[in-house]
């Protein structure tokens, strides 16, 4: 009789293995949709504005890079405008050789966020190429004074974890 209610007991406190398959892949599934947004949302529209640079860049479509740069003395000041004619001509006076993004690390500023994008290069340099959000768009930022003695269009890194 006791081995009766000691089998009663423990069937009435087991929880279905349906449920808790259920459960977990329901997580999953939220965590996974959660992950796509923040992705879509945080993540993305800064590749997605170097991704177009590059694609100028390699066309060398002054009128498309105009509208995807903005020029800037200090990054830190983030005092940004618009440039002219002569920076484009310049910037594509240098050779381009398209790069890849490793990694992004957002820098929470004064004003605005600054998203530096870490860039290698073909030969294995990394520098940091930077995007910024600008009247409603991401922008590729470019130093007015050439930072690197390579390519007027990235900026100095060093790496910190």
């Amino acid at each position: 009789m006791q081995a009766r209610q000691g089998a009663a007991i423990n069937k009435s406190m087991k929880v279905p293995r349906r449920v808790s398959f259920l459960f977990t892949v329901g997580i999953l599934i939220a965590g996974s949709t959660a992950l796509g947004y923040y992705y879509y949302f945080f993540y993305e529209p800064p590749l997605k504005a170097a991704a177009q640079f590059m694609d100028d860049m390699e066309k060398r479509n002054i009128e498309a890079l105009k509208a995807d740069i903005l020029v800037s003395s200090d990054i830190h000041e983030l005092k940004l405008r618009d440039p002219t004619e002569r920076e484009v001509k310049n910037l594509l006076s240098d050779g381009f050789q398209r790069g890849r993004i490793l990694d992004q690390r957002r820098h929470e500023g004064k004003s605005r966020d600054i998203y530096y994008l870490v860039y290698r290069e073909p030969d294995g340099s990394v520098f940091a190429l930077i995007a910024t959000e600008f009247e409603g768009r991401f922008r590729i930022v470019v130093p007015e004074l050439p930072m690197s003695h390579r390519r007027r269009y990235l900026w100095d890194y060093t790496w910190t974890n």
